[in-house]
């Protein structure tokens, strides 16, 4: 087996990092009502996950090109 330096462990653990949160941002922003996961389960209510993304001035879905060359030419 070779060995392997602390960069090569630090590119490791920032990798699971970088996953894990990757995970939690994609469950975060999921409109299901219950969530499983890794042994884990979790029961919510997507209308409150929608209402705060709109508090906070997010969009739902993305805008289309088309959208916003609508919305340009139509102020």
């Amino acid at each position: 087996m070779e060995t392997f330096s602390i960069g090569d462990l630090g590119v490791f653990i920032g990798t699971i990092g970088g996953v894990i949160t990757s995970i939690l941002i994609v469950l975060q922003k999921s409109s299901c009502l219950k969530i499983k996961c890794c042994g884990m389960e979790c029961v919510r209510d997507p209308a409150l996950v929608k209402k705060h993304i709109k508090e906070k001035g997010e969009p739902d879905t993305p805008k289309s090109k088309e959208d916003l060359v609508l919305e340009q030419n139509n102020p």
